[in-house]
């Protein structure tokens, strides 16, 4: 009986989630030159988000131009023609408001929080940003030691700092998801005024945009806004996207890296998987969960770290989905440089229990709803709903497939799990990188 009325009980919370997501309003539309738009009312919430989403990132980047994208996420904070250098940051804050920005493989996001009231004011600084930014040498001189030193202490300076992106380089092309982010120190140190100009003009426009409000907005009065301050920004050229991601099959299989500082023998296997808006992405992310999760039911947990295990140290798995590609990853502490065979043949035998046996029915339920106490606190949140809604826009189909979100989690069976790891953890697919103290 206690089984039942917890199962019950799991229940509830999605049933009303989904009742919130079916009452969501959205109204989407496109300026003339390409910018899209999109509205969304919430009279729950006091203040409003106002951000432009380019569907630019680091993958856009070329050999000997990486880092563009990241150091353009400095760049137009600086200023435009209408607002002094520096200023841009502080007519937010003094109008009660925060702004920020971020960047990654994918897009660069610029948003802005204020209170309702002073939405005009958001719309009017995005479209300064999109039309107007001046972007000095000084400035990039400036904003070059900033990035540089951003690297550094966030990769550089960190024994297992740069570990994702050697799984990344591993696993993919360089000039796509195979390089860091923030690009190499040779490619900050060379960049120039002209390669800047060239890359602003090429992804910073209009076509390439999503732009969202979300709040406690008057939707028509918002649209007459939006159409002053957007709707004379000439739309760019088409943007031609990668297309080569996957590096050839004779992958290298097994790496050794020496790290100065590392005090723990540390191991990275990791496998490539689905993209974040292939159908059998939540499948993944609930494997992931099933595997590394909450310590009652992780098998990670359970299976391959028992107080009686001296060799094992640590085990998690880490799933991370892009627009074209995805990675499992799991991430290890071992004993000792011999205690590699051991670890991947208990990974391994954790990994064939998903094959070959089906979920406890009472753990499957307890990580969904897992996903969906996070999903729920995540898009009660006008900011954190903005971003989600505006990445459905530029990386999936359809905008309103967000709707779907909750019902494509509670959708996923035993045999679900059993088929999607049998087709992505394949021992002759996967990499190892071994990272040894120096």
């Amino acid at each position: 009986m206690k089984q039942i009325l917890r199962i019950v009980m799991f229940c509830i919370p999605m049933v009303i989630w989904s009742q919130n997501m079916d009452n969501v309003h959205l109204e989407e539309y496109d300026l003339a030159n390409g910018l899209h738009v999109i509205l969304h009312k919430d009279v729950n919430e006091p203040n409003v988000i106002i951000g432009t989403k380019y569907h630019v990132g680091s993958k856009n980047e070329v050999e000997d131009r990486t880092g563009y994208a990241h150091f353009y996420e400095h760049l137009l904070f600086h200023g435009t023609k209408n607002i002094p250098q520096g200023e841009l940051e502080n007519i937010i804050f003094n109008a009660g408001g925060y702004c920020n920005a971020y960047t990654n493989y994918d897009v660069t996001y610029y948003y802005q929080l204020l209170p309702a009231h002073e939405f005009k004011l958001g719309l009017w600084v995005e479209s300064e940003r999109m039309m107007h930014p001046v972007i000095t040498q000084e400035g990039i001189d400036r904003e070059r030691e900033i990035v540089k030193e951003e690297r550094r202490m966030r990769y550089d300076n960190k024994p297992l700092g740069n570990s994702y992106f050697d799984l990344m380089s591993e696993l993919f092309t360089y000039t796509a998801y195979g390089h860091n982010m923030i690009g190499s120190m040779e490619d900050l140190n060379k960049a120039s005024k002209t390669d800047f100009d060239a890359f602003f003009k090429r992804f910073y426009v209009p076509n390439n945009a999503c732009l969202v409000v979300s709040g406690n907005i008057n939707i028509e009065d918002t649209k007459k806004w939006i159409d002053l301050y957007f709707k004379d920004i000439p739309e760019g050229k088409k943007i031609k996207r990668p297309k080569n991601f996957e590096k050839p099959s004779n992958v290298k299989q097994h790496t050794d890296k020496y790290i100065k500082g590392l005090k723990d023998e540390s191991i990275i296997v990791g496998y490539p998987i689905m993209s974040q808006s292939n159908s059998d992405a939540p499948v993944m992310q609930i494997i992931t969960s099933i595997l590394s999760g909450n310590s009652d039911y992780s098998y990670f947990e359970k299976n391959l770290i028992p107080e009686q295990d001296t060799i094992i140290k640590r085990v998690n798995a880490t799933a991370d989905f892009w627009e074209n590609v995805g990675t499992l990853s799991i991430n290890a502490t071992v004993a000792s440089k011999d205690s590699e065979p051991y670890l991947l043949q208990k990974i391994d035998s954790q990994l064939e229990l998903l094959k070959t046996k089906p979920v406890n029915p009472l753990v499957l339920q307890e990580v969904k709803k897992q996903f969906v106490s996070a999903y729920v606190d995540y898009f009660y949140h006008a900011e954190t709903f903005a971003d989600k809604v505006t990445n459905y826009y530029h990386l999936y189909k359809n905008t309103s497939d967000i709707k779907a979100l909750l019902s494509d989690f509670e959708g996923v069976t035993s045999d679900d799990i059993q088929r999607v790891a049998k087709t992505y953890f394949d021992k002759n697919k996967r990499i190892v990188i071994a990272y040894h103290p120096e």
